[in-house]
């Protein structure tokens, strides 16, 4: 029985490891959703949305931090225990907020929520949005998977709404974990605002600490069943309908693909054509070379026959070309 086990545990992960590699990878410059195209090129690099929380009598920070195109990297030498392993495109950072003096402490916890981790690549899903208008696309809805924190999954939940005018990047607040093509701008003297305004003694749940006219919205890190959704909204016009349509309209893909088989039809009748005469000849009178050839002396004769076809066709063209009658005189 042992064998057998072992057995159907290869084969199970053979079949999981050939349908992961079957699976489209995210191309964020070219990504297809529902026979649509749209490119996110232009929201490459780390884009990352700060919260705040109050437990008293501690203060909280978490960054969340997002790369849609690649794996985060952490700017400058971070201990491995501080930031994100490897190939994580979805990473959640929680401080330990010094209100007195005015800095963060500790990094409390690190959780990978999604990426490619090992062998496995990225997993993900996309689905377009709808706006009031029936029929009318206003975005697009992508899940990220991968990640896996005290043993619960992590998956993270992105709407890409259309805003026209919007490139996707305004009102972005910098956090305290810097990563390559970032940029970092100290905001303490509104994050001293945000953490003084609430702190009452009676604490606050988290929420964002955003700026006016914020892109990347924060609507909640929820723990659901077995599974931590993180939900953001990011308003950008790259998500607006000017995706491309991938198929051919029906009318033309039915007409070359009516031509294509007729070509094909064709083909094979004259080879099968050829092959059975060659083999009927052979069999039948013993010939040889040309001579297996159906019909093969018109075969030879062609050459000969289009030249004289043409040198006739030559002549009446040139001969009508040329005036008749008298000359005068």
């Amino acid at each position: 029985m042992r064998p057998l086990s072992l057995s159907l545990l290869a084969t199970a992960a053979s079949i999981a490891a050939a349908a992961d590699s079957q699976r489209p990878k995210l191309d964020c410059k070219a990504l297809q959703i529902d026979s649509h195209t749209y490119d996110f090129s232009a929201l490459n690099g780390p884009h990352t949305v700060v919260t705040t929380e109050f437990a008293p009598p501690s203060y909280y920070n978490r960054t969340y931090t997002i790369d849609l195109c690649a794996p985060l990297v952490r700017k400058g030498d971070v201990d491995a225990r501080f930031k994100c392993p490897e190939g994580t495109n979805v990473c959640a950072i929680k401080h330990h907020w010094d209100a007195e003096k005015k800095k963060s402490e500790a990094v409390e916890e690190v959780i990978p929520i999604a990426g490619k981790f090992g062998e496995k690549e990225l997993t993900w899903e996309g689905a377009r949005l709808k706006t009031e208008k029936e029929g009318e696309a206003g975005g697009v809805k992508i899940t990220l998977r991968g990640g896996k924190w005290e043993g619960r999954e992590q998956k993270a939940i992105v709407e890409m709404r259309c805003k026209k005018g919007v490139a996707g990047t305004e009102g972005e607040w910098e956090g305290e974990d810097e990563y390559v093509k970032g940029k970092r701008a100290a905001e303490e003297e509104k994050k001293e605002e945000g953490h003084n305004k609430d702190g009452d003694g009676f604490g606050f749940a988290e929420k964002q600490l955003k700026k006016e006219g914020a892109a990347l919205i924060w609507e909640g890190y929820k723990r659901e069943g077995e599974v931590d959704t993180l939900f953001l909204t990011w308003n950008t016009e790259h998500a607006c309908e000017k995706a491309v349509e991938d198929k051919p309209p029906a009318d033309e893909s039915r007409h070359w693909g009516f031509f294509t088989w007729l070509v094909v039809l064709v083909f094979l009748a004259v080879a099968a054509y050829l092959i059975f005469g060659s083999w009927l000849n052979y069999n039948r009178y013993g010939a040889r070379g040309w001579d297996l050839l159906p019909h093969g002396d018109t075969l030879r004769d062609i050459p000969y026959l289009l030249k004289d076809w043409t040198r006739r066709v030559l002549n009446t063209v040139q001969s009508s070309g040329s005036r008749g009658g008298y000359s005068a005189v």
